[in-house]
């Protein structure tokens, strides 16, 4: 059997199928665009929130204020459904584990140390 018929056969049934597909993305109608995200200007009702919105306001200076670093805590323990002495155990628990690490020390002023080239 010849492999040029079932070939050609095949081509035209993709490029029909391409066609009609294209025909029928032709004839819907345009959906309307959305609206823009626009921010809300309406005041929170959460202390919490408006302090969080002030800080996200404060930009990069936000990162060394105590009372965004706070709210950012709050939240985050509101997040994660901590109570305070949960978290307090969780921070005492993770504490050990930063102090244990391996510290990396030069060797450059060491006489006996050296370099293989």
């Amino acid at each position: 059997m010849n492999i040029r018929l079932p070939a050609r056969i095949g081509a035209c049934a993709c490029l029909g199928v391409a066609l009609a597909m294209g025909l029928l993305a032709f004839r819907e109608e345009p959906k309307p665009a959305s609206p823009p995200a626009t921010l809300s200007t309406d005041l929170p009702t959460d202390p919490l929130q408006a302090k969080l919105r002030s800080c996200q306001l404060a930009g990069q200076a936000a990162g060394s204020d105590p009372g965004c670093l706070a709210a950012w805590a709050e939240n985050r323990r509101r997040f994660f459904g901590l109570r305070p002495d949960q978290e307090a155990e969780l921070a005492q628990s993770e504490a050990p584990a930063k102090s244990s690490e391996p510290t990396i020390v030069a060797n450059d002023a060491d006489p006996s140390f050296q370099q293989e080239q």
